[in-house]
This record gives C-alpha cells, sequence and structure tokens, in this order.
C-alpha cells in the first residue's frame, strides 16, 4: 500500500507547473518532464521538488517517515510552501518556464486527488517515488530523482528518461557545463582565466603551447589542470561532474581528461587552485 502524504493538498486545484534549471533536456526527453526543480502551484500551497545536486540550498534530499515506521528517502528535496511566500523562496532558483505540453496543460485546473509515497522495486538507485493523483486522470504523475542524470527529477506516466551517452558541442545545451568554453571563471597560477576554452587561456600558456615540442601533451596536461581549478572553485558543479556516470565525448576534450580531472578532485585537498 502506498503511504498517503501532504493531506492538506488533497481537493485543491493545480493552478500551474513551473520547471526550473531544465538546461535544454525538454527537447528529446519524450513524454518526460525534466527539470532541476519542479513546482507545483495549487490554490494556497505550493509543493516543490528540488534536486541536492544542483541547488546547494537544499544539500541533501528529503526523508520521509512511513507508517511501517520506515524513513523513506525521495533523493530529491521536497518544500511546502504557503502561496503567499513562495515568489520570494522560488527566486532562488534560475529559468522559470511553464510546462506547456499537452499532457501536463490538462492538469490544470483539475483537483489533487492525492499524493503518494511509493516503493520504487525496479532496481534503480532511489527506491522512493512520489506519485501525484489528479481528479480526471486514470494514471497518476510519478516524480523521481535521477542523480545518475544530472541531478535533475523526472515527471511523467513512470517511464524513465534514458540517456546512453552525453554529447557536448558547445556549452549552451544539456550538459554544457562540462564544455571548456563554459562562462565559469576561476583562478589558476594567480590568474583570471574566463573560461577553460584554449582560446581564454593567459597569452603566456599560449605562447608556450606554441613552442612545445609535443604540444598535444602541453595541451592535455594544461586542460586538466584548468579543469580541475575550475571545478574546485565551483562546487555545484563539482558535485555534479563526480556523479556523471554515463560515457562522454566533449568536442575539444581528449579521450580520458574527464576521469584524471575527476582523480583529482576526490583524492586531493580542495584547498589549492592547480
Amino acid at each position: 500500500m502506498p503511504q498517503t502524504v501532504f493531506h492538506e493538498l488533497v481537493g485543491q486545484r493545480l493552478c500551474q507547473l513551473w520547471a526550473f534549471d531544465q538546461d535544454r533536456f525538454p527537447q528529446h526527453s519524450g513524454q518526460s518532464l525534466l527539470a532541476g526543480a519542479l513546482a507545483w502551484v495549487f490554490e494556497d500551497a505550493v509543493l516543490v521538488f528540488s534536486s541536492p545536486l544542483r541547488h546547494l540550498h537544499c544539500s541533501q534530499g528529503s526523508v520521509i517517515g512511513n507508517d511501517a515506521g520506515s524513513l523513506c528517502d525521495v533523493g530529491f528535496r521536497v518544500t511546502l510552501l504557503a502561496l503567499d511566500c513562495a515568489d520570494t523562496w522560488l527566486s532562488r532558483f534560475e529559468v522559470c518556464t511553464s510546462a506547456n505540453a499537452p499532457q501536463w496543460r490538462r492538469l490544470i485546473g483539475q483537483r489533487l486527488s492525492a499524493v503518494h509515497l511509493v516503493s520504487n522495486n525496479a532496481g534503480q538507485q532511489q527506491r522512493w517515488n512520489m506519485e501525484l493523483a489528479f481528479s480526471k486522470e486514470a494514471q497518476p504523475c510519478s516524480v523521481m530523482y535521477r542523480p545518475e542524470l544530472d541531478g535533475l527529477i523526472e515527471a511523467g506516466d513512470g517511464e524513465r528518461f534514458e540517456l546512453q551517452q552525453i554529447e557536448v558541442f558547445d556549452p549552451n545545451q544539456a550538459f554544457g557545463w562540462l564544455h571548456p568554453a563554459a562562462s565559469l571563471e576561476f583562478i589558476l597560477d594567480e590568474q583570471l582565466w574566463r573560461s577553460a576554452q584554449m582560446s581564454d587561456w593567459p597569452f603566456a600558456v599560449r605562447k608556450h603551447l606554441q613552442t612545445r615540442a609535443r604540444p598535444d601533451a602541453f595541451y592535455r596536461d594544461t586542460l586538466i589542470r584548468a579543469l580541475t581549478a575550475r571545478f574546485r572553485q565551483w562546487p555545484v558543479f563539482r558535485k555534479r561532474l563526480l556523479a556523471v556516470e554515463l560515457p562522454m565525448h566533449v568536442t575539444g576534450v581528449p579521450a580520458g581528461v574527464y576521469e584524471q580531472v575527476r582523480e583529482r578532485l576526490r583524492f586531493s585537498g580542495f584547498g589549492h587552485f592547480a
């Protein structure tokens, strides 16, 4: 039997569904809604699911007790807000969009029948998901945490969106923060680097590259040092990099570079920039 939670929301109409921090995933995610945070706006309250991997203010997921006395880790952070204070609280998230696909538009105006905490017996990383049941829907909406998918929260009919490989061609796409040209400034060798892209390297470093007998090896070593410095100085993206499990291909980055960066981040202190 699923555990029913948030009884105070039962009977309220859904007024709006906001998605935050989507990173362009909806362009190729089928029927799933993928986002770093989801805000379900009801008549007098807002139910928010947010990713602890993407947002440092919610560094741990919520653990909810059930009738059997067990603690259920849903992975994402669950927050129930009064409607009049929701805007201020939600302002911490970036890039807010309304979920406008037909399967989400049809939920607007429907009354919530129940919120269930359900056991995930599919052998996935998270044992517990949430399901939102609506008055006119035969199938509840499943909400699950996807730490292996860049910490996104997935809402849908229960069919998981699967990605076989990460492919990054520019910084303005899903997983674009992996790209050397991502606008994440950092300090290395007491200099400010605008990005880890070679065109943004300090002039002296680029000159060294031109004069080296083995430029490929120098490029690789410098890129590893630059990316390591960047991720050390951006804690949110460091967490996301360490959580990546999928094979990846990033334009301009030699094979194995991110594996070496991860090793440096795992086994060395964060007190140094190089």
